[in-house]
Formats: structure tokens, sequence, C-alpha cells
């Protein structure tokens, strides 16, 4: 009789197993996806703050053209209206200032997610592997992240390459040794 627990688990079990490993694997892919996603988001929201200064300040600055032109025209004194001249124009150069800054902001958003395509194509590829040869891929350790066992803060570090179970002369898997034997 062989102690391999991969042997003696039920059909149910390992549906069981496959079906908490998928959702895992789901719920760690949509986590990736919301932290990629809300960077850009982020980036997106800082440009468009900005364009939404430069629209308000150029809006308020067609009031000072006009209030310019018109006391141009009235007064034909020159400390003035170009008095009001200049205060319009230092507006006009910082709203200018501004939309630039937040064009190229804008142009420094990528929303597509690229970490997350990059990771649900490996994780494809591994599930295509694992079904073509069953029993010979090693499952990777679950990220620190995604642990509930260790507390926070706490570095895991596992093994580069996992071995297989050496198996004794019999053919069957080593079991543990049984300490009352060494009393």
């Amino acid at each position: 009789m062989t102690t391999d627990p991969r042997q003696e688990r039920t059909l149910g079990q390992l549906v069981a197993s496959a079906t908490q490993d998928i959702s895992t694997l789901v719920r760690s892919e949509i986590a990736l996806a919301k932290a990629e996603v809300s960077v850009q988001v982020k980036k997106a929201g800082v440009g468009g703050g900005l364009l939404a200064g430069a629209a308000v300040i150029a809006f308020y600055s067609v009031y000072f053209i006009f209030t310019t032109i018109v006391e141009g025209i009235q007064a034909l004194g020159l400390p003035r209206w170009l008095s009001f001249l200049i205060v319009t124009v230092f507006m006009l150069l910082v709203a200018g200032v501004l939309g630039w800054l937040g064009v190229r902001k804008m142009k420094t958003v990528q929303p597509t997610p690229e970490k997350t395509i990059s990771e649900a194509q490996t994780t494809v590829a591994a599930l295509k592997s694992a079904a073509e040869h069953p029993g010979t891929t090693v499952p990777a350790p679950r990220p620190d992240w995604d642990r509930k066992d260790l507390p926070a803060g706490t570095a895991v570090t596992t093994p580069a390459a996992v071995a297989p179970p050496a198996t004794s002369s019999n053919g069957s898997a080593p079991s543990a040794p049984d300490p009352s034997r060494d009393a």
C-alpha cells in the first residue's frame, strides 16, 4: 500500500482542491489588475485636473480680454488698459502652461494592464502544460501578499526548485520516521 497523499485523495477532494486553486488564481489576477489600473487612473486624474485648471483660467481670462478692449477704447489712457492687458496675457500664459502639462500627463496614461495580461498568458500556458503532462508540473508557491498564514511584513524564502519525493526500493514514497522507534 502506498502512502502518497496524492493517490489517497478522492475525486471530490481533487475537484474541491482544483476549484479552490482556480478561485485563488482568479482573485489574484483581479487584484493585480486593480493595482495596475489604479495607478493609470491616478495619472489620468492628475492630467484631467491640470486640464480643468487650464480651462478655468482660460475662461476667466476671457473676461479680462473684453475688459481690456473696453478700457482701451474708452479711456485711451495707456496705464489702465495696459495693466489689464498685462494681466490677461499673464493668465493666458499660465493657462497655456497648465494645458501643456495636462496634455503631457495624459499622454503617459497606459489604459491596458500589461502585467495582468502577461500574468494571464503565463497562467494559461502553465495550465495547458499541466493538462498535457499531468503530475509533472510543480505548483509555484503562493506570493507573500496572498498568504493568510503569515503575519504582515513576514518574508518567506522558498527554494528555487522543488525536487520530487524520493521513492523507496519497493516503488512507494518513503514515510516519515516513527519517533517511537528511536526511544
